[in-house]
Order: structure tokens, then sequence, then C-alpha cells
């Protein structure tokens, strides 16, 4: 026997309840259910999306204000002031051959400390 989530309600309870709101939602759920659940659920989702998009409109705008358009003095000056870019160099610098200038140093441990050799 098996146990179900409807509840017990006697004939004048019963009657009670389909006469109230809940009842008659109910009911009309249980023979149209898209138009009394489905169209509300996406309605509400559809209403969401265009209230929030007043939000993310607002994060764009602020990017955008940030990114401005250069005008053509600070376009010179930034072309002027350009570093020359040399291939050779690029790569012998993303090598990191050209930071030879350093020698490696154990750090001196403290008296009784363990000497960590694996």
């Amino acid at each position: 026997m098996s146990f179900t989530g409807r509840r017990f309600r006697s004939r004048r309870e019963q009657i009670a309840y389909e006469a109230s709101l809940a009842g008659r939602y109910q009911a009309r759920l249980r023979k149209n259910p898209f138009l009394y659940f489905g169209l509300p659920f996406c309605s509400v989702i559809v209403l969401g999306s265009y209230w929030l998009s007043g939000f993310t409109a607002i994060r764009y705008e602020q990017k955008d204000r940030k990114i401005q358009e250069v005008s053509e003095d600070d376009l010179v000056k930034m072309k002027a002031n350009k570093r020359q870019f040399d291939l050779k160099e690029e790569y012998y610098r993303l090598q990191g051959l050209g930071e030879k200038d350093w020698e490696p140093v154990r750090v001196p441990r403290m008296k009784g400390e363990s000497e960590n050799v694996w």
C-alpha cells in the first residue's frame, strides 16, 4: 500500500475547497496545464529578462566610456614615443638569455634547522 500526496477531505471540506480560489485554479490547471502554469512561467522569464536588460546596458555603457576615440595629436605622440622593435632582441629577452648577471645563492639556515636534502 502506498501513500499518496493527496489530503483526505470530508465531503463538506471538498465542496468548500472546490469553491475556493485554490480549488478552482487546480481544476483549471488539470484541464489546461500550459495556459495556467506554462504561460505564466514563460511570461515571467521574458519580462524578467526585459527588466534586467537595463542593468546589463549600464554595464556595457561603462565599458564604452573607458574606450574613447583617440585624437590625431594623441596618435602622433604615441607614434613618436614608440619603442623600436627588434625581433632577435625580443626573442632573447623572452628566453631570459639577457639576464645572466646574477648567481644563485643558497639561503643561510638557522642553527639546528634541517637542510632538507632529498
